[in-house]
């Protein structure tokens, strides 16, 4: 058993352990964080720059050692970027980043997504400085690639809304 901010941490267990760090992680850098549906699963945003990016942490359901971290922008591009934005995650990806690069559909289908996806080992015993030093540099890298793609994103759409504005 070890203490941490007042608690002890069980090292023969991966989840609670793993579930503890995010927890931690998620309070040392002040951010206001949601668990999700699923226990180990925990979502903030991160007020980055040029725009804010959407975090998921989450210990995986199937290998309760391995952290999985998800970063997307809060938008959707047109459809018909597609082959473009494709090029770009095949080219980024091609290059070794922190993140994975992935273009996936929308429920929109005028619209598509683009994640920044990694996972992780969590070994028993890990401290939290590597653990953190894992999220914030997978979360830099996060950044820079939606940095990266912020031309496409500013651009306006020419397309009427498919819904209107309530207010």
């Amino acid at each position: 058993m070890r203490k941490a901010a007042g608690r002890s941490i069980d090292l023969m267990t991966s989840e609670p352990l793993c579930a503890d760090l995010i927890e931690r992680y998620l309070c040392t850098r002040g951010s206001r964080y949601f668990r999700g549906a699923h226990d180990g699963e925990y979502f903030y945003v991160a007020k980055t720059r040029p725009r804010r990016l959407h975090v998921h942490l989450a210990v995986s359901p199937g290998h309760d050692d391995v952290l999985m971290i998800r970063v997307a922008p809060a938008c959707f591009f047109p459809a018909t970027d597609r082959p473009w934005l494709m090029h770009f995650a095949d080219t980024w990806n091609q290059q070794n980043r922190q993140v994975t690069a992935i273009v996936h559909g929308s429920s929109d289908p005028q619209r598509i997504g683009v994640v920044a996806r990694r996972s992780q080992w969590i070994r028993k015993g890990a401290s939290f400085e590597d653990f953190a030093s894992l999220v914030d540099h997978t979360i830099a890298d996060a950044i820079d690639l939606f940095g990266q793609l912020t031309p496409v994103v500013e651009v306006p759409s020419t397309a009427q809304p498919l819904l209107r504005d309530a207010g």
